[in-house]
Formats: structure tokens, C-alpha cells, sequence
């Protein structure tokens, strides 16, 4: 009994041992199994320090194997339960033998002890590869130093997820990278001049420069929404993707070598800048305007011009949003083009300047009456630079006004019921009829004109015009675009009575000329027709009127080019006179303020007193000589 139980325990002994030993090995086979799968793994995702973890750091030592792997929660339990396997088997065993007289592995160990090693290496490789990373999301970003690498999409959103700004990002040319939002604003504020030196915005419209007026306009800087844009460069929002989270971290680390630039400017309130804007281009016309002729010189023929305004239609919004580019660039002095389309006017001062002058004239000669002649000079002083605007009516006697003494008239012969007689302002008709061939000869279009009794002997036949205040009028309209100016004097030197009209000269050197043609005549007639004259003294005589013959005369206004080449006629008037015999006025005013009786077929006087005989001289009887 002594020897079995011995031998028993010493074959308990040793199968104790033998099982350490093959527990031992199996433990190694684990282990070498556990570390066997890393040279299938492939390459691990780059941290963000780049720091690469070798398969050692992983492994654990020979001593110690990690339990862990294995599914066991805890090193303690697991050697309590290796005991109780140890001790089971030693018993199995031990029964066994006293059996069999021999040692036997189990079964169930046989086939589990593959299994376990096995799943033991599954276990752990997938617990290498959670470890490693290898199943975390990555992306590949562009480093600062120009290299590559596969980063975690966590340590890629924790590197960009901070409340400071970028390295990198200047404002001002001041580095705020790793500042805060405050920080960055007093920083800047600090560097920040007070206001600008000088501020000298000037508008440019037409080749014309006006000077732009802030002095109530309030400037600010834009401290606040420059850092503001700044700080949100690259800045994340939330449930960025992986392809805008790639570009922020490539950009983020692109500042690192190529540093963004902010510029703070002065801002100023909406409404300044656009009212001082419209304040000063709202005092443009917006509608072209003509130049036009300003002042004429009747005298010196001298005359000034208005020069034309261009219109402007004017963009004032866009013109605004170029004034405050140019401030917030921190621009304060230059010149903005304004944005406006300019509209030309048709007629400009040097238009005028070529087209401006004196149209027509006319002359006649007067005769040597003196208070004839004052009259006409009279006349031609209150006409003189008198102004026709374009589409008005020009009249003789609203120029010349009401012929009177207080006026400066004196009597003289006036063609009166087909005779002469005398009146005040006397001798204006050839006035009238001097202005009436001018107006002809400038192609104006004549309104009114009346013709004498009989011809006038200073004017052409039908082409002479009569006034009379109340009655008769000359008036002529202006058809032109321009204003005429009337000229007219009498010369004392060669009693010439002149008439010139200035204004927008006929097209391509063209010329107007005054023509008459008689259509029908009748002879002169004899005879004399007497009148009595109650005024004149008994027996003297005066011609009131000469003979004249009738006759019809048509007129027209006739135009020709520079050549002399006739290229339009206009017949303008029909003019009939009369026959009238010569018609000689006779005194019938006696001494006593009685009147002789007037005989109008003989011109002889009757009732005139007898004349007193004048006494006849005796002739003195000589005295005898003495002897």
C-alpha cells in the first residue's frame, strides 16, 4: 500500500508536473501566436504628433501575458481558475490511474486546446487593430512642411475646435494666430490711428473734378467685422464632411507658411456717404441744354454766348458704392469716376460761333428834310437792337413805339388819302419799308405789310411797306432756331437810313434775294387836280403829289445757292397802285382872315380883293438955266 501510494503520488507528482509543463507550453504557444499576427496588419493611421507605437509597446512581456485578450476580466480569476482545472485534472487523472495504472489526457482538453489558442489570436489581432486605429475614420491632409499624412478624423476635428485664432492670420500686419477674439481687437485698436490724416475725395463727371464734403460725415473702424471675418477663416460650424474638414485642416496649415492678410478701414454711416454724394451731383441738369447767344451789341456788332450744359443721367447708388470701396480700402484721398451717361446738347457754343451772324441788310436814301430826317433817325434809335427769340413775332410799331412829340417826333410830309400831307413823324415809312426788304432778304416769313397809295421813289415798285400807329403795322416772324437781333441807323454824313439783321445764317452760303416783276401798267395822267389849302396864304402853291400811273407788281422771295444758281422762288405779295394826277395845293387864306374861293379845274382864286393903285410920280419941270 505504501509503495502504491507513493508511487500514486509520486505519479500525481508528476502528473502535476507534466500538466504545469504543458499549461507552460500552452501558454507559449499563445504567445507566440499573439504576437505572429501583426505581420499581416496593415500600415496604422499616423497620429497627430506623428508618433508610430511598434508592435513591442503592444505585446505584453514574457512574464506577464494579458489575460485580457482572452476575454478574462480579471488576472486574478483566471489563475483561481486555472487552479481548479489543475486540481480537477489531478483528480481525473489520479482516478484513471488507478484504473489503468497509467496517466491519460483528457478528450475535451485535446479539442479545446486548438480552439482556445485560436481564438485566442482572432481575439487578439482584432483587439491590436481597435487599439491601432484601424478601423477609425482618416483623412489625408497636406502638412505645413509639404508631406502628406493619414490623420484621424477625431484628432483633425480636436486640432481645428479651439477659440483662438489660426497661426497665420494678420490683421493690420499684426500676427493674432493663438489670440483670442478680444485679445485680437485690442491688439489692433492699440495700432489704430485716431482718424484719418486727411481725407480729399474728389468726383470726376465730364473731364470736370468737385470735391466731395465729409465734414458731417462720421467715420468708425470696422474693428469689430474685420476680426469677426477673420476669426471665422477655417472656423468650424458643425456637420462639416470629410471633404470640408480635409480643406479646413489643409488651409489651416497652409497659413503656417503663407500668413492671410486683414485690413481694417474707417466705415461711415450709409446715409452720409450717399447724402453727401447726392448733395453735390443733384445740383446737375439732368437734361441737356443748349447754348445760346447772351448779350449783342447793336453798336460794336459784339456779342457773348451761353454755353451749353450736358445732361447727366446719373447713377448716384453706384457712385456712392464707389466712395465707400475707396474708404473702407483705407483710400482717403483720390479721385471716383462718376457713373453716369452724358447726354450732349444739339447746339453748342462753337456751333454757334460758326453760324452766328449778320444775315441781310438794305439802305435807302433820304432826302434833305431836316425834320424828315430826324424823324427817321428817331426811329431807327428805338428799333435799334431790339431781339427776336425763335418762333416770335417781331412788330414795327411795338419796336418804335407811338410817334409823338414828348417822343421826339417833329412834323413832316405824310402820305395821307393819296396826297402829302404833314403830321408827326413824318418820313418813318421809309423806316418800315428799309427794315421790310431786310426781313425779305433774311428768309423770314413776313405777317403783315401794307403798301403806299402810290410808289415810294426810294424803294424798288411793290417793296415798300407804310406804318401807321393804330392803323398800319409791319410785323414778321422769326422762323429760325436762333434769336435775331435788329441794327439800324441813319448816317448824317450820306443821309443813308440802314437795316441789318443778324442771326443764324442761311445753310451752305445760300442768299435771299427781294424781287419784283410788273404784271400790268396804265399811262401817266394829265392834267392837275387842285386843292385848297385854308392854311396857306391866298395864291401861293405847293405840290402835294405828282403824277403816277397804275400799275400791279407781284414780289418774291427768291433763293440762291453760293454758285448764284436760283433753287427755290416764294412768291410773298400782290401790290396795286393807283392812278393819281398831279395834285397841286393852293392858299386861300386872305390878309383880312377871310378865304378866296378856289376854282379846282383852273387853280384860279376868286373873291380876292381889288389891289389899291400905287400913285404915279410927276415929273419935276426942269429950271430954266440962267442965262
Amino acid at each position: 500500500m505504501k509503495k502504491v501510494d507513493e508511487r500514486g503520488s509520486g505519479s500525481a507528482k508528476k502528473s502535476s508536473n507534466t500538466s504545469q509543463k504543458s499549461t507552460s507550453r500552452q501558454l507559449s504557444v499563445k504567445k507566440d501566436a499573439a504576437v505572429k499576427p501583426q505581420s499581416a496588419k496593415p500600415s496604422p493611421a499616423r497620429s497627430l504628433a506623428s508618433v508610430k507605437k511598434t508592435d513591442a509597446d503592444l505585446v505584453p512581456s514574457s512574464n506577464e501575458f494579458d489575460y485580457s485578450l482572452l476575454g478574462v476580466t480579471s488576472k486574478k480569476r483566471q489563475q483561481q481558475k486555472t487552479k481548479r482545472t489543475q486540481q480537477k485534472n489531478r483528480e481525473a487523472n489520479s482516478r484513471i490511474n488507478k484504473r489503468t495504472g497509467k496517466p491519460k489526457t483528457p478528450l475535451a482538453i485535446k479539442i479545446m486546446t486548438p480552439v482556445a489558442v485560436f481564438a485566442a489570436l482572432i481575439t487578439f489581432y482584432f483587439g491590436y487593430l481597435i487599439k491601432t486605429g484601424y478601423f477609425r475614420e482618416t483623412i489625408v491632409a497636406s502638412m505645413a512642411d509639404g508631406s502628406t499624412a493619414n490623420l484621424f478624423v477625431e484628432d483633425a476635428l480636436a486640432s481645428l475646435s479651439t477659440d483662438k485664432f489660426f497661426p497665420g492670420i494678420k490683421i493690420d500686419g499684426i500676427e493674432v494666430g493663438g489670440m483670442t477674439k478680444e485679445q485680437a481687437k485690442a491688439a489692433v485698436a492699440a495700432a489704430q490711428p485716431k482718424s484719418p490724416d486727411r481725407v480729399a475725395i474728389s468726383l470726376s463727371l465730364d473731364g470736370k473734378e468737385y470735391d466731395l464734403d465729409f465734414s458731417n460725415v462720421t467715420f468708425k473702424y470696422n474693428t469689430d467685422d474685420v476680426v469677426n471675418e477673420a476669426y471665422s477663416l477655417y472656423r468650424l460650424k458643425g456637420g462639416e464632411d470629410s471633404a470640408t474638414l480635409t480643406e479646413y485642416f489643409n488651409g489651416v496649415q497652409a497659413l503656417k507658411v503663407d500668413p492671410k492678410e486683414y485690413q481694417t478701414a474707417y466705415t461711415v454711416k450709409h446715409e452720409g456717404v450717399e447724402e453727401t454724394v447726392k448733395e453735390l451731383l443733384e445740383k446737375f441738369h439732368l437734361t441737356p441744354e443748349d447754348a445760346q447767344l447772351g448779350s449783342f451789341d447793336p453798336d460794336s456788332r459784339a456779342y457773348t454766348i451761353i454755353p451749353e450744359k450736358n445732361g447727366y443721367n446719373i447713377n448716384i447708388p453706384a457712385t456712392t458704392e464707389k466712395v465707400k470701396a475707396m474708404l473702407d480700402s483705407r483710400t482717403y484721398v483720390g479721385t471716383v469716376l462718376v457713373e453716369a451717361e452724358i447726354i450732349r446738347p444739339e447746339k453748342t457754343a462753337a456751333s454757334i460761333s460758326e453760324t452766328f451772324g449778320r444775315i441781310s441788310s438794305c439802305t435807302t436814301k433820304t432826302t434833305k428834310n431836316s425834320n424828315r430826317n430826324n424823324n427817321i433817325r428817331k426811329a431807327c434809335k428805338y428799333m435799334n437792337g431790339t431781339v427776336v427769340k425763335p418762333g416770335h413775332e417781331f412788330s414795327f410799331n411795338k419796336a418804335v413805339g407811338k410817334r409823338t412829340a414828348e417822343r421826339g417826333f417833329k412834323e413832316a410830309h405824310v402820305i395821307s388819302g393819296g396826297q402829302y400831307e404833314m403830321g408827326l413823324g413824318g418820313g418813318i415809312c421809309q423806316v418800315s419799308t428799309t427794315l421790310y426788304n431786310a426781313a425779305i432778304c433774311a428768309g423770314l416769313n413776313v405777317t403783315e405789310r401794307h403798301w403806299h397809295a402810290f410808289p415810294s421813289t426810294y424803294i424798288a415798285l411793290g417793296q415798300d411797306a407804310t406804318v401807321d400807329w393804330g392803323i398800319y403795322d409791319l410785323k414778321f416772324k422769326n422762323t429760325t432756331d436762333e434769336n435775331i437781333y435788329i441794327v439800324a441807323w441813319w448816317s448824317k454824313s450820306d443821309r443813308i437810313c440802314h437795316a441789318e439783321i443778324y442771326g443764324k445764317k442761311l445753310a451752305d452760303g445760300q442768299k435771299v434775294k427781294f424781287e419784283s416783276k410788273t404784271i400790268s401798267s396804265s399811262g401817266t395822267p394829265s392834267g392837275v387836280e387842285y386843292v385848297e389849302d385854308p392854311d396857306m396864304k391866298a395864291g401861293e402853291t405847293e405840290t402835294v403829289r405828282t403824277a403816277h400811273k397804275a400799275c400791279t407788281v407781284v414780289s418774291y422771295q427768291v433763293w440762291y445757292d453760293k454758285n448764284g444758281k436760283e433753287i427755290k422762288r416764294k412768291k410773298i405779295s400782290t401790290t396795286s397802285y393807283k392812278a393819281y394826277k398831279k395834285r397841286v395845293a393852293v392858299g386861300t387864306l386872305l390878309d383880312n382872315g377871310k378865304h378866296a374861293k378856289l376854282d379846282t379845274k383852273t387853280g384860279k382864286l376868286s373873291g380876292m380883293p381889288t389891289p389899291t393903285p400905287k400913285p404915279t410920280k410927276k415929273k419935276a419941270t426942269p429950271t430954266p438955266k440962267a442965262a
